[in-house]
């Protein structure tokens, strides 16, 4: 730990992750100062010629205003990308960030050009929000062009939308693989392939996706039930925007499920009819021959 300049100690090269100080706080936090409570150090990185914040915006705000002239200061050896990263993932403690705040920084993570290469999860945990938050702010960052939103009327009147783009697209095969040696035990292959229509893998894609969504709902209400979810304000709203959306996007994919079922029933009857169309026909031609 060193003991700073303030003036030396630069604010301006974008590792200030929340989008203002709170004066409020600055304010409070000058006038425990001036009361003799000692705040722990700052956290700035040195590049070889400057020194960027890190940790302590509003600490170091207090003591601007209270005219000192040094601060006590961890200092790292590392460029102002170091201290960014660092920034982004240091607001877990103290003053509670905002919603504005965490999703500033999801957005300074997926506009990196590595960082935005990192999962949803990995994202999460260095911001510490949910990784279904990071989803949803990378969802929204998509060209519009890329999305396909439906409306859809429930029956109080409500309306919602949901992107449907993905909904049917079929997953990308994968690459064939060796063909398996015959089990000796004659158990039937796990992995052994089946041929689907269009319209059964669209309905096995969203049954899929029902289950995915109801896991991920049963998580939510799971840890809020048990109580051991140390929970920022953000995630708690989103947790309960995700529980709403969820039960809403269940509900509609159970419509389309249905849909699906009765398009893939009607396919097979049709199915059906044409091979005794076809069987007749071949009949009728053996007697004319």
């Amino acid at each position: 730990m060193k003991e700073l300049n303030i003036s030396d100690i630069r604010i301006d090269g974008g590792t200030q992750i929340r989008k203002k100080l709170n004066l409020d706080k600055v304010n409070e936090y000058a006038q425990q100062m001036d009361d003799g409570i000692e705040f722990p150090p700052i956290t700035v990185f040195f590049d070889g010629s400057s020194t960027w914040l890190a940790e302590g915006f509003h600490r170091l705000s207090s003591e601007r205003q209270r005219g000192s002239i040094t601060i006590k200061a961890i200092v790292i050896n590392g460029t102002i990308e170091d201290a960014t990263l660092f920034a982004l993932g240091s607001n877990k403690h103290g003053l509670n960030m905002s919603a504005e705040d965490y999703r500033r920084s999801i957005d300074i993570m997926l506009k990196h050009h590595k960082w935005s290469t990192w999962s949803n999860a990995r994202i999460a945990a260095h911001v510490g929000v949910s990784a279904s938050t990071v989803a949803r702010v990378k969802k929204e960052r998509e060209p519009l062009s890329t999305k396909v939103m439906k409306t859809y009327v429930d029956k109080h009147g409500n309306e919602s939308t949901m992107d449907t783009s993905k909904i049917g697209k079929k997953k990308p095969k994968d690459k064939p693989k060796d063909k398996p040696t015959k089990d000796p035990t004659n158990a039937p292959s796990s992995t052994t392939s089946s041929t689907y229509s269009p319209e059964e893998e669209k309905l096995q894609e969203l049954m899929d996706t029902i289950t995915n969504l109801a896991n991920e709902n049963t998580v939510f209400r799971d840890k809020i039930a048990i109580g051991q979810w140390d929970a920022s304000e953000i995630e708690k709203i989103d947790a309960q925007e995700t529980i709403e959306n969820l039960r809403e996007q269940v509900r509609i994919l159970e419509i389309d499920n249905q849909a699906l079922r009765e398009s893939r029933d009607m396919f097979q009857n049709r199915n059906a009819e044409l091979i005794k169309s076809v069987n007749s026909l071949k009949k009728k031609l053996q007697k004319a021959e």
